[in-house]
């Protein structure tokens, strides 16, 4: 087995231990290259393996994580709900991410005292000339260590898995409306242009609210496919 092997084997072998959650961050390529006194193309030919086992996902700029439990693409037909014509690659500028007391509302649709602690997080989505918002809302009972930076590298689904009590189903609304001025702005489209807004709830298996995630997302450039 030559060296890159033994490294990949070796952080494989932590994975399987559950040293590192869902979706956590690993160490960079420089960390791995001063942790095994290697070069930097052996830590490569290494992670080059873990990429393939489909245990770590890796985004240039970004880092290296842990692969999710389950795909976005897997939940997405599991559910059979409206979903884009295609899953693609996508740059994440984050907005916000702070902690905020759950209002009636919300802990009304999440199933949760009023005034319990719930994780508020905003960002876009860019992929080519599409702008996306996205806005999840996270009881933090359930994502006490959520890393908002996962979400530069997987999608809002995959990141789910993170959680203490993992997604098995989604139940989703989806509106058309007209974009506010904040919207038109975010978004870079032209005042009054309809955007699709769809709101996915997601479900344990025993069917407990755990997440809530608001998507919007210009119209005219937006296809959707819809299984029955």
């Amino acid at each position: 087995m030559t060296l890159f092997e033994d490294i990949a084997d070796e952080i494989s072998q932590r994975i399987n231990e559950g040293f590192y959650s869902a979706n956590s961050s690993l160490p960079n390529e420089i960390e791995l290259q001063a942790k095994y006194g290697v070069s930097r193309s052996t830590v490569r030919k290494a992670i080059d393996i873990l990429v393939e086992q489909h245990k770590v996902v890796r985004k240039r700029g970004v880092g290296l994580f842990l692969a999710p439990e389950i795909s976005a693409q897997n939940i997405l037909e599991m559910t059979g709900i409206a979903k884009p014509a295609s899953i693609d690659d996508f740059k994440v500028i984050m907005r916000d991410k702070y902690l905020r007391k759950a209002g009636p509302l919300f802990a009304h649709l999440l199933h949760i005292q009023e005034n319990e602690l719930v994780y508020y997080v905003s960002f876009l989505q860019q992929g080519g000339e599409k702008v996306t918002k996205e806005v999840l809302i996270l009881p933090l009972q359930y994502f006490p260590d959520f890393d908002v930076s996962v979400l530069k590298v997987v999608t809002v689904l995959e990141a789910m898995s993170s959680g203490k009590r993992k997604v098995a189903d989604m139940e989703q609304q989806l509106q058309l409306i007209t974009g506010s001025t904040e919207l038109v702005k975010q978004l870079q489209i032209s005042e009054n242009a309809p955007v699709f807004k769809t709101v996915n709830f997601m479900y344990t298996e025993g069917g407990d609210p755990i997440a809530l995630e608001t998507r919007f997302e210009p119209a005219e450039v937006t296809k959707y496919v819809v299984d029955f």
